[in-house]
């Protein structure tokens, strides 16, 4: 994995000029609303005025980006620390993350309103009884080892079942694709941040069981969850391009912070979302657990490594070190 690694690295940097005096760089992403300072410096030309062109790939999955990543296809990718300890448990150090992007588990539960109703749970019922009602249920993901999967795993584990035995876990595909998945009865829940869950039960068809936008899970409240990883050799090459893109998301999420309304207005199309106002919802209820400068702090890095590895998400503790799995290097903290 590491020789694709370097071979794309390669490629993409003699390739990375996009005219006009602008560095081209590529993202891998599932869209996401967290993800919204990138879709606004895409929109308003923030990118444009630190001299890039940015390449926004989506995916099916956020397990997509870990591989994009590493094989060069792209220079960024939205992923988690969890993706990056697993990948140096299998030896394979060639990501780093450059850019905090939230600062707890952003996941939302929503589960078919019957399901919940037989299993007499709402998301005012004890965690310890929300996570026990997803016994023998069909549970969505995007793909098997992507953090929907993993921390369902969780919360079964948590409940004393088995993930494997005790629930039957579905890769579906991206938000839309686990949306409609419920809808149809195709699956009898799904997590994912929003808007999707959210989507699901403002029409009806979904109740959400747990938030964790809105800190429903304290093990998972402070928790370096996600954040912008960049091909190590490339960061390398290029700083002063990784120094731009970090900038442009600082700058573009004081515009979020600020004007979450029309902000709401600005992502609809990425977001693949005609109702504004579910993604006024989203971004209320995300704006607390988004980082606004993009630093990551050593203490909450190395309390998240060990509360991983110690509920099962992650074979190991991992390195909390900066320079092994993360840097400030490139976002002036």
């Amino acid at each position: 994995m590491r020789g694709l690694a370097v071979a794309g690295v390669v490629a993409l940097t003699l390739a990375g000029c996009a005219g006009s005096g602008q560095t081209e760089i590529t993202v891998a992403s599932l869209p996401s609303a967290f993800l919204a300072a990138m879709y606004v410096a895409e929109r308003d030309g923030t990118f444009e005025r630190e001299g890039l062109s940015v390449n926004i790939v989506e995916l099916q999955s956020g397990a997509d980006g870990v591989a994009a990543a590493v094989s060069g296809s792209a220079q960024i990718a939205d992923i988690g620390f969890d993706d990056l300890v697993t990948l140096a448990e299998e030896g394979e150090d060639g990501l780093v993350m450059v850019h905090n992007l939230v600062r707890r588990v952003t996941l939302a539960l929503v589960m078919d309103p019957d399901d919940a109703k037989e299993r007499g749970v709402t998301r005012e019922s004890p965690l310890e009884e929300r996570y026990a009602a997803l016994r023998g249920l069909r549970l969505g993901v995007t793909s098997p080892g992507a953090a929907s999967d993993r921390y369902l795993r969780y919360y079964l584990r948590e409940a004393g079942l088995d993930p494997e035995k005790d629930a039957e876990i579905i890769a579906i595909g991206d938000g839309s694709s686990l949306l409609a998945a419920l809808e149809t009865d195709q699956i009898d829940a799904y997590q994912l941040s929003p808007p999707t869950p959210y989507v699901a039960e403002a029409e009806g068809f979904g109740t959400i069981l747990i938030d964790g936008a809105a800190g429903d899970v304290p093990a998972l409240s402070d928790f370096a969850y996600t954040g912008f990883a960049a091909n190590r050799e490339w960061a390398s090459a290029n700083p002063d391009t990784v120094r731009a893109f970090t900038r442009a998301l600082n700058t573009a999420m004081a515009k979020v912070k600020g004007d979450p309304a029309t902000t709401a207005e600005q992502i609809a199309e990425r977001m693949s979302e005609d109702d504004v106002s579910i993604l006024r919802r989203t971004l209320e209820a995300l704006l607390p657990a988004l980082s606004t400068d993009g630093c990551f702090d050593m203490a909450a890095i190395r309390t998240t490594l060990t509360t991983m590895h110690d509920v099962g998400i992650t074979p190991a503790s991992g390195d909390a070190a900066e320079g092994a799995l993360w840097t400030n290097e490139y976002n002036g903290c």
